[in-house]
């Protein structure tokens, strides 16, 4: 007579049944340390986007600054003026009436950086000048810079104000709507 071993066809079984449970287990912990991989890369890479646009709109910002304080006075009457940043051929930038006393200088933008690494900052300076009686009050400032806190920017009289509102971005100016394109914005009264 021949004995059949249940015990050891069960033990074969349950032996094979937690072999996948332990293989399982270790696929489980691998593919959420390859996840976590893939976001800290994902993370990285958008830090060094956010660093570069927001390089750009620091840049654009002194740029603002420096053409402000060269044209002073022609930018004070409302003429126009010649920006050149980063090296870029000068752009001769004719400004908008907000009010009277009130103009707005917006230049199409300037790409800059080395190849392979270019970036783009746009900016719009308002200068106000006020009158030697009244505050001079510009509305519709939120339309006019966005991210401006108020919706009115008022002038003292006699006042010379000044605006600039920075936008830079990791990408060329011509491709600032390709998805992956970080922006940062800098906001800057004088």
């Amino acid at each position: 007579m021949l004995y059949h071993n249940t015990t050891t066809k069960s033990q074969n079984g349950f032996a094979l049944l937690l072999a996948l449970v332990v293989v399982s287990v270790i696929v489980s912990v691998g593919l959420t340390v390859l996840d976590l991989t893939i976001k800290q890369v994902r993370l990285s890479t958008n830090s060094k986007e956010s660093e570069i646009a927001f390089h750009a709109a620091n840049a654009a910002v002194e740029c603002a600054r420096y053409t402000r304080v060269l044209a002073t006075t022609t930018m004070e009457s409302g003429s126009n003026v010649s920006m050149s940043c980063f090296g870029a051929v000068a752009e001769t930038v004719t400004p908008t009436t907000v009010i009277p006393g009130a103009y707005m200088y917006s230049p199409t933008g300037f790409t800059w950086g080395l190849s392979g690494a270019q970036r783009c900052s746009l900016m719009k300076i308002l200068v106000i000048v006020s009158s030697s009686d009244a505050t001079t009050t510009v509305p519709n400032m939120k339309t006019l810079m966005p991210g401006y806190p108020n919706n009115t920017k008022d002038c003292e009289p006699g006042g010379l104000c000044t605006v600039i509102s920075a936008q830079g971005y990791s990408n060329t100016c011509g491709n600032i709507g390709t998805a992956g394109t970080v922006q940062r914005e800098v906001l800057l009264e004088l």
